[in-house]
């Protein structure tokens, strides 16, 4: 029997957030739609509750955060996850005193990484918005740069803190643009190469490490005006192995979500998202028609 989560919703200033646990530690605060949302984990292994020990703890935290106030979160439980270098990171994001800022290049020089970009990488996945405070990472110069649920969140949190940052106008209206792909296809490298062409900032999603979650492929499917069938990757080897090429047009947007979800190598490939909106599957049209400048 799939192990089964708690969930906890709770009502921030930025959003909702869901915080989610087990009876031993906290997996997760995740604004409601940001990137990676509940990630690795499937809607059927969620109980949403109204009370949880550790939950009822995270948000008197979160409380008192949203109060203004400093507080030692040094006892956390924090689920074992993420590889080697992400907990690497994730701790370094803990240190970062409340109402203070790094960049990513001083996170990479004090953790003596080559990639800045990498250290980028492994901040926007964070699990845990807020208390893990990975907003409180800039870019070069102090600039304020992307966040997993969005550049204006990023901007409130650090105002709230008090915290100096460089904001320009043009950033406000920044799109934030994911590009899910996998390295070894070819198709993908064209599409890439052209993104990089129009001079674009993306964020690069690998497809079978950072596979999208259940929820947000059920949230595209019901959204994106695209045909189920088009998430789908039709000439994979997966595809073929599982014989969907039947099963497909019989499957429920939940059911199809489901089942993307549990094998990157499933999905259509680039999947090019805007704001959290498809605008792209596969490559057959150059993305210079978009409108994503």
């Amino acid at each position: 029997m799939p192990k089964k989560y708690a969930k906890m919703l709770y009502g921030s200033p930025i959003g909702i957030l869901s915080l989610v646990a087990d009876d031993h530690y906290l997996f997760g605060i995740w604004v409601e739609a940001q990137s990676y949302f509940e990630r690795g984990l499937s809607l059927g292994n969620l109980v949403e509750v109204e009370s949880h020990p550790i939950l009822n703890q995270i948000a008197s935290y979160l409380d008192a955060y949203f109060k203004g106030q400093n507080q030692d979160l040094s006892q956390l439980p924090l689920a074992p996850v993420g590889s080697d270098f992400e907990k690497r990171v994730w701790n370094y994001l803990r240190g970062i005193p409340f109402g203070q800022t790094v960049t990513y290049g001083q996170i990479a020089k004090d953790l003596q990484i080559a990639s800045a970009q990498a250290i980028g990488g492994a901040v926007g996945r964070n699990p845990w918005s807020i208390l893990v405070p990975c907003h409180r990472v800039l870019g070069a110069g102090n600039r304020l740069t992307g966040y997993a649920s969005g550049i204006d969140k990023k901007a409130w949190l650090l105002k709230h803190e008090g915290a100096a940052f460089q904001e320009n106008k043009e950033q406000k209206e920044k799109k934030m643009l994911e590009f899910i792909e996998y390295p070894k296809c070819t198709t993908c490298k064209k599409a890439k190469k052209e993104l990089d062409q129009l001079g674009l900032e993306y964020k690069d999603v690998h497809i079978v490490e950072e596979t999208p979650s259940e929820k947000v492929i059920l949230n595209w499917l019901e959204t994106s005006g695209f045909e189920l069938k088009q998430f789908f990757n039709t000439s994979g080897i997966k595809y073929r192995e599982l014989g969907l090429k039947d099963k497909v047009g019989t499957l429920s947007n939940k059911e199809a979500a489901k089942l993307l979800a549990s094998d990157g190598m499933l999905l259509k490939r680039p999947i090019l998202v805007e704001n959290g909106v498809v605008k792209q599957i596969g490559y057959r049209k150059t993305y210079d028609n978009l409108d994503l400048k």
